[in-house]
């Protein structure tokens, strides 16, 4: 099996670096042709040299603003202006030109010929090019304009240039606007990173230590309600004395306490309900926001021992219970195995398993429905099962497959390869809320503890499963 599952997942990877690796080198040699025809000078290529060069020499914005003006001053003769767009407001600032360097000083106002454009264009004795980005997922995130626009460059006396000298100024902002692009990423990337530390460190402080105090709730409301049980025995003593005394005082009494012994009983059943829902959200907090996964850029394990189904299962059927129950779905399967199977040990972050399983369970709540039992009658049951695969990952290397169940409607196979994507959700299930995360997580999570993760579809429906090492 293991073979199978290496097999599969390796073949694709090897087609894409070759793939790669193919349409780089297309890219190169139409680069080799490109540059024969552009003809440019020595001087010319000299200026895109010492451009890169200092490109990579030099850290930071304004060093790359200030590299972008000179160049041209020293190896063209002509003077340049750089401009760049604030990428929420589409507003056009000066941030360096040749005469003067950095700042704003130089010119106060952006001049009104400076405007964002699809093509480069003449004013008077400027000719000004437009700046663009690159368009990946990235950009989408961090530049929120409705264009590709980051700035604008503007060469001074375009009227004493040839037809080649412009189009090697176009060619020459093409490779400021990789550069500039790339700086501009950076930058970004930076103050998200500072503003998610700070976000953790907020959430830290104010959410998951102030969390903590609810623990001191708890028991203070498990003393009261002890107390309770005692005073109900103590009604029930008084009440023995009051019926040989006062009949119509001990009946009256005596509905007051049976009264008083429900309320107490149901406010014990939620305390406890409330008490594990609490725990189960301290845990997900917890593990969630962890501070090394926001530093690392990726889940960062803290695997303790534990058992699947006491410590991974259960708790989150008991937490799914009522759900279930709601909606009309049977998981007596469940128990059964959980009653008639060994429990199994594994060394996993028991919050982000916790939260696997719980991500199985809310989906088989959501989307379970009723088929036709054997008997004929049309019923709604959701199953689990843990179970160890001798040698999954390789010889002496075994694996726990832990499986989830729910009826309904087979996911065919072409939709069945998606359903651990991001954001995937199947067509006809759009009625039904959510965003098509839940899965992407149980994969993620599943592949950091190092395994993987499945869909099998089944005639009365649906089977995910996963398998960690042992």
């Amino acid at each position: 099996m293991s073979g199978l599952f290496g097999s599969l997942s390796e073949k694709p990877v090897v087609w894409s670096l070759m793939d790669a690796f193919v349409s780089i080198l297309k890219r190169v040699e139409q680069k080799k042709i490109d540059y024969a025809k552009y003809g440019f000078k020595k001087l010319e290529m000299a200026a895109l040299n010492t451009f890169f060069d200092l490109a990579q020499e030099y850290d930071g914005l304004e060093n790359l603003y200030l590299v972008s003006v000179t160049v041209p001053r020293v190896f063209l003769g002509v003077e340049s202006t750089l401009y760049v767009t604030d990428p929420r407001t589409a507003a056009i600032r000066a941030v360096a030109d040749s005469n003067s360097g950095l700042g704003g000083g130089f010119r106060e106002e952006t001049p009104p010929f400076i405007r964002i454009a699809d093509a480069p264009y003449h004013h008077d004795r400027s000719y000004i090019v437009p700046i663009r980005g690159k368009e990946t997922p990235t950009s989408q995130i961090l530049f929120h304009g409705s264009t590709d626009v980051i700035g604008i460059f503007e060469v001074v006396a375009g009227e004493t240039l040839s037809d080649e000298d412009l189009f090697f100024v176009q060619k020459y902002v093409n490779r400021v606007g990789y550069n500039l692009y790339n700086k501009l990423l950076t930058e970004q990337n930076i103050q998200h990173l500072k503003f998610i530390n700070n976000l953790v460190a907020d959430i830290e402080h104010n959410v998951i230590v102030p969390n903590l105090q609810y623990q001191h709730y708890f028991r203070k409301s498990r003393q009261y309600l002890s107390m309770n049980k005692e005073m109900e025995q103590e009604l029930e003593n008084t009440l023995d004395e009051a019926k040989a005394q006062n009949p119509n005082l001990y009946a009256k009494l005596s509905g007051l306490a049976e009264s008083m012994v429900v309320a107490n009983r149901a406010i014990f059943r939620d305390q406890e309900k409330i008490e594990r829902h609490y725990k189960h959200t301290s845990l997900f907090l917890e593990t969630l926001f962890r501070r090394d996964h926001f530093l690392f850029g990726q889940y960062v394990l803290k695997k303790t021992p534990c058992y699947v189904w006491k410590d991974i299962i259960l708790p989150q059927l008991d937490r799914y219970a009522d759900r279930f129950t709601y909606e009309g779905i049977a998981t007596d399967h469940i128990v059964a195995h959980a009653d008639t199977t060994k429990d199994l040990e594994i060394k996993v972050d028991k919050g982000l398993m916790a939260q696997v399983i719980a991500n199985l369970f809310a989906n088989a709540a959501k989307y379970a429905e009723s088929v036709e039992h054997g008997s004929g009658k049309k019923e709604k049951w959701v199953d689990c099962d843990a179970i160890f695969v001798q040698d999954f990952f390789g010889h002496g290397y075994h694996g726990v497959r832990v499986q989830v169940f729910s009826t309904g409607p087979p996911i065919d196979k072409h939709h069945s390869e998606r359903v651990f994507d991001e954001g995937f959700r199947l067509t006809e299930r759009q009625s039904v809320e959510g965003k098509g995360h839940g899965l992407h997580f149980v994969k993620n999570v599943v592949e950091v503890h190092g395994g993987i993760v499945g869909h099998k579809p089944e005639t009365s429906g649906n089977q995910f499963y996963f398998v960690i090492p042992a």
